[in-house]
């Protein structure tokens, strides 16, 4: 069993994202962490308090693997798509954040997380927008990126379940696809081929929507 000295808290935090990077957040529990550490449960938590302190941790070391640069490109608009494109690659490498940070109100209390939100408000600071317009436009871009990469988890979380891609479902649900196109009156939808198979996958989808959202801020920016 793991003695006292040799537990610490980062020790924690990195057995907690190495068991959702294997096996999903679902998976991550006390008991779990301790199993991996041949420690007591108990002793855990003279270290992190809760599952939800656990939660902050676990963000707050993932957004760590990237700080945004100082002072970044020229132009708001650059910083902004490249601070999607950061955060966009800690889902493609941990795709169960999402989970974490996606829709929600209540976000971590994770510094590295909020620094991403401080980094977008200094990005459009300058251009005669008010504060509370300034953090909308940060939070917007945060959960434009959280939401684009929550099918993203899903689809990764049940490839690695059923061993099928997303492309080998769809082969397998041919029959299905073509019931539901015959029994309902759908002219846009039954052309959907394989170019519009491709151009819906969630890294397309991200991509075309990125670029529309900051379309939309730069009318904003005009405006004012």
């Amino acid at each position: 069993m793991a003695s006292e000295g040799t537990l610490d808290r980062p020790l924690i935090v990195r057995t907690a994202v190495e068991l959702a990077d294997r096996d999903g957040v679902a998976a991550v529990s006390m008991r779990h962490i301790a199993g991996r550490l041949d420690a007591g449960v108990m002793s855990l938590y003279r270290y992190v308090g809760s599952r939800e302190d656990l939660n902050d941790l676990m963000v707050d070391a993932v957004f760590g693997e990237r700080p945004l640069p100082s002072p970044g490109p020229d132009g708001w608009r650059a910083k902004l798509e490249l601070s999607a494109r950061e955060e966009w690659a800690l889902y493609l490498d941990h795709p169960w954040m999402s989970h974490l940070v996606a829709v929600t109100t209540r976000p971590p209390m994770a510094p590295n997380l909020l620094a991403y939100t401080d980094w977008r408000m200094r990005a459009v600071d300058g251009h005669g927008l008010g504060f509370a317009t300034m953090v909308q436009v940060a939070i917007m871009t945060g959960t434009y990126v959280q939401s684009a990469a929550i099918p993203l988890a899903y689809e990764t979380q049940t490839a690695r379940a059923s061993g099928h891609t997303r492309q080998q479902w769809a082969r397998a649900r041919q029959a299905a696809i073509h019931r539901t196109l015959d029994a309902a009156e759908l002219p846009m939808v039954s052309g959907f081929g394989m170019e519009a198979f491709q151009a819906s996958e969630p890294a397309n989808i991200f991509e075309f929507g990125l670029h529309r959202m900051l379309d939309g801020i730069a009318v904003l920016l005009e405006q004012d």
